[in-house]
């Protein structure tokens, strides 16, 4: 509201400049005769004395000088002084009548008013007010847009009496100039152009920061040819100048809007560069670059050419009335053109716009961006709209406000987009060590590609937010500078950098304890125990949740949070876990005396609640078995009541081999030896501790006879040593004629013998099953099938 107040009174001061008359003062209505003195002005331009002479009759008139008070007493919102009254309010002069003392009680009329004044409004009634006063500003941007035209037919009227020969001297000064100046710039450009176009070969596949070095080198190129042709447009002006030598408004005022438009042209080449696509900002292509320039360039040329050129020579050598007028078909003429340029390229940016949101694998962000494709024209529009209704608002210093704002708009989206672009790299890209590092902490770059990417991914939603807040900030929406200048601002900065500050230092000693866990878990020459591996990796789960709840703690506490009712609130909420969840902490406590007494550890072989696998993973509560299968075993530890650890100090293959009851005993063992003896000389041998221990017959069988051998092996090696060694055992039998037993079925017939053998021979034994089989002869050397067993869990010797 303090922009229109302003405006208003502007206004008044125009109306009364442009000499509205006594008659228009001492009319029915002083408000309107003053208020709308500007609308009724006479066609023709008032000198500064005889508009000095104007406000001096306004201010000297009572029934004028009250009509202004009135109208910004209600544009304010304050009772007008009375005139008859000295000017003094009626507030001011009950302060100086007899007042009761300022201790005496109120009376009941007053506390009835106070009462009143105190309920705010029904939110109907603002609701009502509010579009009331949208209504009313739309209705007067429609006659701030419709006045300029109805005076047109004055203005030109008034233009009839002009100097033509004056307006054609300056319009040939201005062509003069202008093919100086813009010779100089089409010139240096083009050279400019062939010397850049030599750097940006290869531009494709260069790095973001040469990339980005070659776009800023590339406006500043540019900007300095806008330099030297504006240098050398100054320097024809004083030339040009026989008589004063010196530069005239009217070259002034092009050189001015020269300037302008080329800084508005830099920072579009800037952002959308047609000619060179390798250095391209927007994700467009070359058409889509080059249909964008032309119509900003148009846009730019006929704007501000056209009011910071035709506007003031026709304000000051033709009318002002025509000026007006000719100043609002200018930015209409802009305003169309920007939509007519939106609309027809509505189709070709919705396609591109949805093919870059093909692309996104996040469904939020793929959704965002199709609502903006669909929608991006309306957009588009509605902020054109804007800046025609800022200019309408600030008919003075529109053009200034708008160039600064934009300007600041651009800056703000060019450097968002170029922190966005080297972040999304880095985010596609990853973070990449050094080979001796990466060797040394193999899980490091993972930890950082698991985390950087994501902080980064806040980092480029912050730029985002950042360059809306500059967009708001330039176009005046609101005031972030005051605000962080407040000590409201530096409170709540000092209390978000704290709590990043915080963030960053815990994610800094994470990182540093779990690389610290790292190279102690991959040492040069010495591998790590699975004791070392199991505690290290409880460690790193401990500590990592224990980090967290204190940054967290230590975070929200700097942002202003009361952490102490959290602490309590975890309090309460652990004591009921503890009592709702019996099991959870019968498993920690389970788990942690299992660690504590070192039963297992991460690679062990072990038997739990009637699984045999491999350790994968030790937690504080469960662990994690991979049996002979590949099946994955979660075991609570509340369950386990023992615990058969296969991989402690030593282990024992036993080897119980069964051999025909008629073999020597003797000889079996001597094979049983060479087969350990040629098991030692081979790849297996390091891991065998001690010699064969040999039992002898441990079980006499329905069949065969057991002899049991015993060998010592590293922890883990048992299984593999057992399945070599009956291998040997098998050769050696073969090799002298033992017998491996296997279980056989004879069937007596009732016929004579010479006939039951005579059967035997010619026909196949029945089964009971009713099959058929041959009858067998004792099994000569070399088709003997080992029948070895082991002691272990089905399935292990497979492990």
């Amino acid at each position: 509201m303090q922009r229109f107040r302003f405006v208003a009174f502007l206004y008044v001061l125009l109306a009364a400049l442009a000499g509205p008359g006594p008659a228009a003062a001492q009319s029915q209505d002083p408000a309107q005769a003053t208020v709308g003195g500007a609308a009724n002005a006479p066609a023709t331009s008032a000198t500064p004395a005889e508009g000095a002479e104007a406000l001096l009759r306004l201010l000297q008139d009572p029934g004028a000088r009250q009509a202004l008070i009135d109208y910004l007493g209600r544009e304010a919102g304050a009772p007008a002084p009375d005139a008859a009254s000295g000017g003094a309010t009626p507030s001011a002069t009950a302060q100086t009548s007899d007042a009761p003392p300022s201790d005496a009680p109120p009376a009941e009329g007053d506390q009835a008013g106070d009462k009143d004044a105190a309920e705010a409004p029904h939110i109907a009634v603002r609701i009502a007010t509010f579009t009331e006063n949208l209504i009313d500003e739309g209705i007067g941007f429609l006659q701030k847009i419709r006045r300029p035209f109805a005076n047109l037919p004055a203005g030109l009227s008034s233009s009839l009496g002009a100097d033509w020969k004056v307006v054609q001297g300056i319009a040939l000064q201005l062509l003069l100039l202008g093919l100086v100046v813009f010779a100089t710039l089409l010139f240096l450009r083009k050279l400019a152009d062939r010397v850049f176009a030599r750097l940006v070969v290869g531009a494709e596949k260069a790095t973001i920061v040469k990339r980005v070095s070659l776009l800023f080198a590339r406006a500043l190129s540019e900007a300095v040819v806008v330099a030297i042709a504006l240098g050398v447009g100054y320097v024809t002006a004083v030339l040009t100048g026989a008589e004063t030598r010196r530069v005239e408004l009217v070259e002034s005022l092009f050189l001015n809007a020269f300037f302008f438009v080329q800084i508005a042209k830099v920072s579009t080449r800037f952002a959308l560069s047609p000619k060179f696509s390798a250095l391209r900002l927007v994700p467009l292509d070359d058409a889509q670059a080059l249909y964008w320039r032309r119509w900003l360039f148009a846009i730019f040329n006929v704007l501000v050419y056209g009011t910071m050129v035709v506007v003031p020579l026709v304000s000051t050598n033709l009318s002002f009335l025509l000026a007006n007028s000719l100043r609002m078909m200018i930015v209409l003429t802009s305003v169309f053109m920007a939509i007519v340029a939106i609309l027809l390229n509505r189709k070709a940016t919705r396609d591109r716009i949805l093919e870059y949101a093909s692309d996104r694998t996040n469904v939020v962000a793929s959704g965002a961006i199709e609502l903006v494709a669909r929608s991006w024209h309306l957009l588009a529009i509605f902020y054109v709209l804007l800046l025609l209704t800022v200019w309408l608002a600030r008919p003075f210093d529109a053009t200034t406000f708008m160039i600064r704002a934009s300007v600041y708009s651009v800056l703000a989206v060019m450097i968002g987009t170029l922190v966005s672009l080297a972040l999304t790299r880095t985010i596609t890209g990853g973070v990449r060590l050094p080979s001796n590092v990466h060797a040394r902490l193999p899980l490091l770059e993972r930890r950082l590609n698991a985390f950087i990417p994501r902080m980064l991914a806040i980092l480029r939603f912050g730029v985002f937010v950042g360059v809306v807040l500059a967009i708001l900030q330039a176009w005046g929406a609101i005031d972030v500078l005051n605000w962080s200048a407040s000590s409201d601002g530096q409170d709540w900065i000092g209390r978000a950098l704290s709590a990043g500050i915080v963030l960053l230092i815990s994610f800094l000693i994470w990182l540093s304890v779990m690389s610290w866990i790292d190279l102690r878990l991959n040492p040069r020459g010495r591998l790590p125990t699975s004791r070392e591996k199991t505690l290290f990796g409880l460690f790193r789960n401990a500590f990592s949740i224990i980090l967290v709840v204190m940054a967290s703690l230590l975070a929200l506490s700097e942002i202003g949070v009361n952490i102490g009712p959290l602490i309590a609130g975890a309090g309460v909420f652990g004591l009921a876990i503890s009592f709702g969840s019996q099991k959870l902490v019968q498993d920690i406590i389970t788990g942690a005396f299992i660690q504590l007494e070192n039963a297992m550890n991460e690679g062990d072989v072990v038997t739990l609640g009637g699984v045999t696998g491999v350790v994968e993973k030790l937690t504080i509560r469960s662990v994690c078995l991979r049996d002979l299968d590949g099946t994955a075993h979660v075991i609570p530890f509340s369950t386990v009541d023992r615990v058969a650890n296969f991989m402690r100090d030593y282990a024992y293959h036993v080897a119980a081999i069964g051999v025909a009851y008629d073999s020597d005993i003797s000889e079996v063992k001597m094979a049983m030896h060479v087969a350990f003896d040629r098991l030692k000389e081979g790849d297996l041998g390091a891991d065998i501790l001690e010699p064969l221990e040999m039992h002898g017959v441990t079980m006499f069988g329905d069949s065969a006879i057991t002899v049991r051998a015993r060998i010592k092996t590293t922890p883990g090696t048992q299984w593999a040593i057992g399945r070599a060694y009956n291998e040997h055992v098998k050769t050696v039998f073969d090799e002298r004629g033992i017998e491996i037993p296997f279980p056989q079925v004879t069937y007596h017939s009732a016929a004579a013998p010479a006939a039951a053998d005579a059967d035997v021979e010619e026909e196949p034994a029945k089964l009971e099953d009713g099959s058929a089989r041959a009858g067998r002869k004792p099994q000569k050397p070399g088709r003997n099938t080992p029948a070895s067993r082991s002691d272990m869990p089905e399935g292990e010797d497979e492990l």
